[in-house]
């Protein structure tokens, strides 16, 4: 593991974000309820009020938001909130990936079908498309608009996840010794467990590592046209006498896009809102990159290294069985 700095890099800082994902409503000055506060009281006696957002402080570590929210107790309890939704959008790909990827490699209409998939939807990035559909009406007055915005993007990704699966499916199918199964008469459950999950668990388990890391960018860069996983829409006015309302969409999460969601105003007003949400955001992804790309390297070295065990253990073996029948013809001399 020493010659992979990244995979080092990787795990520490996976390791922080894991540290906070589990302790992070239990560490000090954590406000739980992420309370708006109207104003604070400064120094110069009862008169003196100071109105959100407020700047970091002793008080307010991180400042906080134009709602008077703490921006760090907010932070970091949304780690739990932004994991999850990444977690389960790349936990549902890769499971929908795997067999429609490894039984394309087998069945050729599949194959056909995956292809078409993929021409469809690589044609317009996965962004476009999910700002397009998401703001059709029907998926903004939905109950169930959480579970409809993570089906799109699955939906959309699906296809690109599969593509990987099969493609690392063809290079087992490639190789000899998986040639030599075929031949012993190895089924289908006899090929995933003895071929395709030791050859391949590395590249899913890094492709799985990385799609999180996508994940978080695509709801980051989703965060700044105000398109949230969850949100509600909030009636603010109307004309009396009439059924014309207003409305506004709420962000009802505290994932760490939402933060980012009016960015050209904040950066006047309050510049710490964006920037911290800015870097938690990019120090997870950058977390999820290095772990992935780690994680691919080692198994590289890896098999490089077992590879060469395998020609010393073959050469060793050849050299003794040469030795061996040089004596026996000598003893039958």
């Amino acid at each position: 593991m020493r010659k992979v700095p990244l995979l080092w890099i990787g795990i520490i800082g996976c390791s922080i974000i894991a540290f906070v994902f589990i302790f992070g409503p239990h560490l000090p000055k954590i406000d739980s309820q992420l309370a708006p506060k109207s104003y604070i009281l400064g120094k110069g006696g009862n008169l003196d009020f100071i109105l959100p957002p407020y700047p970091p402080s002793g008080r307010y570590l991180l400042g906080s938001d134009a709602a008077g929210r703490d921006m760090y107790s907010a932070l970091i309890l949304g780690t739990r909130t932004t994991i999850i939704e990444i977690g389960v959008i790349s936990i549902i790909t890769i499971l929908l990936a795997l067999p429609f990827g490894i039984l394309s490699a087998h069945i050729p209409i599949l194959r056909r079908i995956l292809e078409g998939w993929n021409y469809l939807f690589s044609r317009i990035p996965v962004f476009f498309f999910v700002v397009l559909l998401t703001t059709i009406p029907f998926f903004i007055f939905s109950q169930q608009r959480p579970i409809w915005t993570i089906s799109v993007i699955i939906l959309l990704e699906v296809g690109k996840a599969a593509e990987f699966v099969h493609k690392s499916v063809k290079e087992i199918q490639q190789t000899a010794y998986y040639d030599a199964g075929i031949v012993s008469g190895t089924r289908t459950f006899g090929l995933w467990r003895w071929y395709y999950v030791p050859g391949c668990f590395s590249q899913w388990l890094s492709y799985f590592i990385l799609h999180m890391g996508n994940m978080l960018f695509l709801l980051g860069q989703l965060g700044f046209f105000n398109i949230f996983v969850a949100q509600k829409l909030t009636q603010i006015g109307g004309i009396p006498g009439t059924h014309i309302a207003f409305y506004k969409i709420e962000n009802t999460s505290i994932a760490w896009p939402t933060f980012l969601s009016n960015t050209f105003n904040d950066i006047n007003n309050c510049p710490w809102v964006p920037i911290f949400a800015c870097i938690f955001i990019t120090f997870t992804i950058f977390s999820f990159i290095a772990l992935g790309k780690g994680i691919m390297q080692y198994s590289l070295l890896k098999q490089k290294g077992l590879i060469s065990r395998r020609e010393n253990l073959l050469l060793k073996n050849l050299f003794l069985m040469n030795s061996f029948f040089k004596q026996e013809k000598e003893w039958s001399k």
